[in-house]
C-alpha cells in the first residue's frame, strides 16, 4: 500500500500546554518527517487538546481517504499521573507521552487493505493456500497423500474431490482467490508429478512435487509479497 499521505495536526483554540512545549513538540515532529524525508501537509488546528499529532490516511481502491496510523504527543496524561524522570542535570523533568497507533482499527485495516488488493492476497494471508483438484477419482490416493504432506507443514489446504467438471472445480478455486491449484490426472499420478494452474490462470506442467512443496513453504514463510509461479501484480497490488 504506497498510496499514502501524512498530516501534520497542530495546536486547537482549547488546548493545555504552554506555547512552548506546543512549539517544541510540533517541530519534533515536522524535524523527524523531513529527516526522514516524507512529505506532509500541515493540518492547522486539528491537533488533540493534549498535544500535536501525525495522521497516516491511506487511500482506498476507489480514493476514499482512512487514517490508520497515527502518531500522537501528549502533554496530559504525564501531568495526571505526576510522571518525572531524572534527566543527565540530575534534576527532575517531566515527560512527553507518545501514543501510537500503527494499524489504527484492525478491522478497518482488513477493510482497506481487502479493497486495496481485490482480495488478491498475498498466499501467506490467503485463508486456502493451496486446493487440490482431481480429474477422476482413480488419483485420490495421490491426491490426498499431496494434501496431508501440505497439511503437515501447517499450509491451509483443501482437497476438492466432489464429482463435478475440472474447469468448474478450477473457476470456484479462481473466484476464491486460491493462490495455488494443484491438479493431478492419470498422467500425473503415474509419474508422481503435479501440474500446477495460478489464481491468474497460468499453468505449469509435469512439475517435481518436492519443488514444489517447498517453493510454496518458502513463500509462506518469509511472508513474500510475490510468488515466483505468478505474475507480480497479480500477487502484491
Amino acid at each position: 500500500m504506497e498510496n499514502y499521505k501524512i498530516f501534520l495536526s497542530t495546536r486547537p483554540e482549547q488546548r493545555m500546554g504552554s506555547e512552548e512545549v506546543w512549539d517544541k513538540a510540533e517541530g519534533a515532529l515536522s524535524k523527524a518527517l523531513e529527516t526522514l524525508n516524507l512529505p506532509y501537509t500541515v493540518n492547522p488546528g486539528d491537533g488533540a487538546f493534549y498535544g500535536p499529532k501525525l495522521d497516516i490516511m491511506f487511500v482506498d481502491a476507489i480514493g476514499r481517504p482512512w487514517q490508520l496510523g497515527t502518531l500522537q504527543c501528549d502533554f496530559n496524561l504525564p501531568e495526571n499521573f505526576d510522571l518525572k524522570y531524572t534527566g543527565e542535570d540530575n534534576k527532575e523533568h517531566r515527560p512527553v507521552m507518545l501514543h501510537r497507533a500503527v494499524l489504527g482499527s484492525l478491522e478497518r485495516f482488513i477493510g482497506v487493505y481487502l479493497e486495496h488488493t481485490a482480495g488478491h492476497l498475498p498466499t501467506w494471508l490467503c485463508p486456502t493456500q493451496v486446493v487440490v483438484l482431481n480429474v477422476t477419482d482413480r488419483v485420490n490416493d495421490f491426491c490426498n497423500q499431496i494434501k496431508e504432506k501440505f497439511h503437515a507443514a501447517g499450509v491451509r489446504v483443501e482437497f476438492d474431490s466432489r464429482n463435478e467438471k475440472l474447469n468448474m472445480k478450477i473457476r470456484e478455486a479462481q473466484l476464491k482467490k486460491i493462490p495455488f491449484m494443484i491438479i493431478i490426472g492419470d498422467k500425473e499420478a503415474e509419474l508422481q508429478k503435479v501440474s500446477l494452474r495460478t489464481k491468474d490462470g497460468k499453468m505449469h506442467q509435469q512439475l517435481d512435487l518436492e519443488e514444489l512443496f517447498n517453493n510454496i513453504i518458502s513463500e509462506i514463510k518469509i511472508r513474500s509479497l510475490t510468488s515466483n509461479y505468478m505474475k507480480k501484480q497479480e500477487v502484491s497490488h
